[in-house]
């Protein structure tokens, strides 16, 4: 490049151009696309080449940096609310763990209450059928030491020890059919108390499935709030992304625009256009416009 032409391409001043780069651009992206060239001349060209390149870079390096933002922003939305839903299984679990060890202790408890009853029943039993047999046994003893008179007749004789054995023998059957009473007592009562542990413990059961059954649908409506919560965060962040990713068009239009009419001011071509060309010429935005 000469004296005269660097005089030209330093005229043009802007934090988005380097005469130098920017005619190492032009030379290697000759083809431009967005606003017209047709009224800049050759140095403009070039300017405007670079200019562009730079804005745009500079443009997408702020949006790369919204991006990450959003991306990181979503990131940490989704662990937290995936710590979240961990810490709801995990109380979840917990409280669920302490149910079952509430009702394995309570049906142990009314295990031990119904051996404790079978006992007693059993002990209460023998006593009482102990009882009957020892009132029996002295009143055979009793009867047993009743003399019978000497100088009776053999018949007479017969009919005392007759009557003696006829009343061992009921106090023996009586006795038998006492203890048989007690035993079928203490068999119903047992049978009670083996049912009424059964009954318990499946009271036991079926209220700890309804407790952990409510447990679970509470800990799946929390997860799904989490969820929802979740969802409207993302969406909000990804909204706020696209607000500051519009802003960034919007001012970067500007700025295109505001260098573009600068260079435009000072480097406009010289080229006389033909009567066809003129009816051609587009509106400097039409690209835009069409866009």
């Amino acid at each position: 490049m000469n004296n005269s032409k660097t005089a030209i391409l330093m005229h043009y001043a802007s934090p988005y151009y380097d005469p130098v780069k920017a005619h190492e651009y032009y030379m290697k992206n000759r083809e431009l696309k967005g606003r017209s060239t047709s009224a800049l001349n050759d140095d403009g060209k070039k300017i405007w080449a670079y200019t562009k390149n730079n804005i745009t870079s500079e443009k997408k390096a702020k949006v790369n940096k919204e991006q990450e933002k959003r991306d990181s922003k979503i990131t940490e939305l989704r662990a937290k609310a995936e710590a979240t839903k961990e810490q709801i299984s995990s109380r979840l679990q917990q409280l669920n763990e302490m149910l079952t060890l509430r009702a394995t202790n309570q049906k142990k408890s009314i295990d031990s209450d119904k051996e404790s009853s079978l006992d007693k029943i059993d002990k209460d039993s023998e006593s009482r059928k102990e009882r009957i047999e020892s009132r029996k046994n002295a009143e055979i003893k009793r009867l047993m030491a009743i003399t019978i008179p000497s100088g009776l007749s053999k018949t007479e004789r017969a009919k005392l020890v007759a009557a003696r054995s006829e009343k061992i023998a009921k106090l023996r059957n009586d006795a038998k059919s006492d203890k048989a009473k007690i035993s079928n007592s203490a068999k119903s009562d047992k049978s009670k108390v083996r049912s009424d542990a059964t009954n318990s413990k499946n009271t036991i059961s079926e209220q700890t499935k309804a407790n952990k059954s409510t447990n679970t649908d509470s800990a799946k409506i929390e997860r799904d709030r989490v969820s929802t919560e979740l969802k409207s965060a993302v969406n909000a962040a990804r909204e706020a992304y696209n607000s500051v990713k519009n802003n960034l068009d919007s001012s970067y239009e500007q700025v295109y625009q505001r260098e573009y009419d600068k260079i435009v001011s000072e480097y406009k071509s010289t080229k006389k256009k033909s009567s066809s060309s003129t009816k051609k010429t587009s509106h400097p935005l039409e690209y835009y416009i069409r866009k």
